[in-house]
């Protein structure tokens, strides 16, 4: 029970027997490598392109009847952002109804984000043919966006997408088509077909490829792979990032018993052998398709807070201690990728501090990341709060950047004190900003940040909470979402399982801990029968 003996022993039994099924579930879900690698799940960003392709590579007859009838029945606009919705619907009309194109909109205002994800929008206009389509406007902007060097300093799914939009407005401006342009793409494709791992990438450069070279091998090889990577019930979605999920589930699970025992040993195993030749981790591996993604900043840094306290940590700490090194910038900050147009996230720059931090012997020559520490706090005290990249759940700045900062942090206590008046009287805390429906990987991440920081928090706040989570939960051990949550690509949302089962997992295990004590007789206690199982 909780301090003042609120939320009684019924409940606590229940958390105990939630978080070991919890667990059960996670370690039956790991795979014999020692990974997890569950697909996101479908979307209509990638489904739609997805539809497109296979259309013009192979045919209107190749397209996937089950890919269809999910786009007709029940693929969900996102609604999170007005540009992201617009998106959405054109893109479901064009696959739907691809000898009625509905004509492109006009640009979003002036924000890189929204400029990037209008120019893939451009580009798939331009190889259907939709209204609007401007080849010679895309022409000049995706030569300007690769510029002299060609893409070469640009992450390599954006350089794909770039010189597919060239290849494409070449194309229908009239020929001949560059055979440079061709190549260069071409060059982007991994062996197994695929586009930098991911379906979308994929997607876009079989579509300029088929639109400019039918029957090209590339071609047949890009159709096969989004075959293969299809959900066999609906469509595709962003991917598949087994180093991100194992890492995750590792920080959020380890020190269970039963994830200890029986499915920790094979996951650090894992993620000393994804090491990169340079030092750092990417988010997928050559194990799931073609060369694996390129090392970033985050997976690295998260990969070394899994790894933390390991041999399989000391034996690859030196090569990351020299990745870290070469990637600070000047101003002792991080960006997440080795992207020339990239700027530090605040996500992304605590995870690879904190990673660093884990592992710093003295005088070992790891970087400085005092600037980093620094950097947080200002930041903090500029906006008012901390802001992530990568998840829009309210509390994942919080929950990840306070270890680096400690307990002590006074711009922990403020967002602990605006987390707790943000929770709902369920007990939850909503996915998103502003939102009615309680997520669970939302509350597990608030309670999380909640109970690391040293301001009091009500205990009737954490049994709401543990409640919530308890009976939120369902008979297979995992929880369900009211929808996505990982940005990918901005302002895209993505629904990614394992991610949030592992957080959420994290939130429970807290809360459990929270209740004091073990009895030594409960069944789903840590020395208990369920446990040693």
């Amino acid at each position: 029970m909780f301090a003042d003996g609120s939320g009684g022993p019924g409940l606590e039994r229940r958390a105990r027997a939630a978080l070991s099924a919890a667990v059960a579930h996670a370690v039956a879900s790991q795979r014999p490598d020692g990974s997890w690698s569950v697909p996101a799940g479908p979307r209509v960003l990638e489904t739609a392109v997805a539809v497109l392709a296979l259309r013009q590579a192979e045919g209107p007859g190749s397209v996937p009847a089950e890919a269809l009838r999910w786009l007709a029945e029940r693929a969900e606009v996102q609604q999170h952002h007005p540009a992201v919705a617009a998106a959405d619907r054109w893109l479901l009309a064009l696959a739907l109804r691809p000898s009625r194109p509905p004509p492109l909109a006009e640009p979003p205002p002036d924000d890189p984000t929204l400029t990037r994800r209008h120019l893939l929008l451009h580009t798939v206009a331009v190889a259907t043919g939709a209204p609007g389509a401007d080849p010679g406007r895309l022409l000049e902007t995706s030569v300007g966006a690769l510029g002299p060097d060609r893409g070469a300093g640009l992450k390599g799914w954006q350089r794909t997408v770039l010189l597919a939009a060239e290849l494409l407005a070449h194309h229908a401006l009239g020929p001949p088509v560059p055979p440079q342009v061709r190549r260069a793409l071409e060059a982007e494709q991994a062996g197994d077909g695929s586009f930098h791992t991911m379906a979308l990438t994929t997607a876009v450069a079989c579509l300029a490829l088929a639109c400019t070279a039918p029957g090209h091998p590339a071609v047949r090889a890009a159709a096969g792979q989004l075959r293969r990577s299809r959900d066999p019930r609906s469509g595709w979605g962003l991917g598949t990032f087994d180093v991100w999920d194992t890492a995750l589930m590792v920080r959020c699970l380890r020190g269970r018993p039963e994830f200890d025992a029986r499915a920790l040993p094979a996951a650090l195993s894992f993620l000393e052998h994804t090491q990169g030749p340079d030092g750092g981790w990417g988010s997928a591996s050559p194990l799931v398709a073609g060369q694996g993604l390129a090392s970033d900043n985050d997976t690295t840094g998260t990969v070394l807070l899994a790894l933390a306290g390991s041999p399989q940590g000391s034996r690859v700490w030196p090569a990351a201690r020299a990745y870290a090194a070469t990637r600070q910038r000047p101003d002792g900050l991080w960006t997440t990728w080795q992207s020339s147009d990239d700027t530090p996230a605040q996500d992304v720059v605590a995870h690879l501090a904190a990673g660093i931090d884990a592992h710093r012997r003295r005088g070992d020559g790891s970087p400085d990341t005092a600037p980093a520490r620094r950097w947080l706090v200002e930041r903090h005290r500029a906006d008012g709060r901390w802001q992530a990249d990568w998840y829009g759940y309210p509390a994942y700045p919080a929950a990840e950047i306070a270890p680096l900062l400690g307990r002590e942090s006074p711009e922990l206590a403020r967002e602990a004190a605006r987390l707790a008046a943000a929770q709902r009287p369920d007990g939850g805390w909503p996915r998103l900003d502003g939102e009615d429906s309680a997520s669970p990987a939302a509350t597990a991440l608030a309670v999380t940040a909640l109970l690391h920081s040293l301001r009091p928090v009500p205990p009737g706040a954490l049994v709401r909470a543990l409640r919530f989570l308890v009976e939120s939960r369902r008979e297979e051990g995992d929880w369900p979402e009211p929808g996505p949550a990982m940005f990918g690509p901005r302002p895209f949302l993505s629904d990614v399982p394992a991610q949030n089962h592992a957080l959420t997992c994290r939130g429970l295990a807290a809360l459990v801990a929270a209740t004091g004590p073990a009895d030594p007789t409960d069944p789903f206690g840590p020395t208990g029968p369920a446990a040693r199982r």
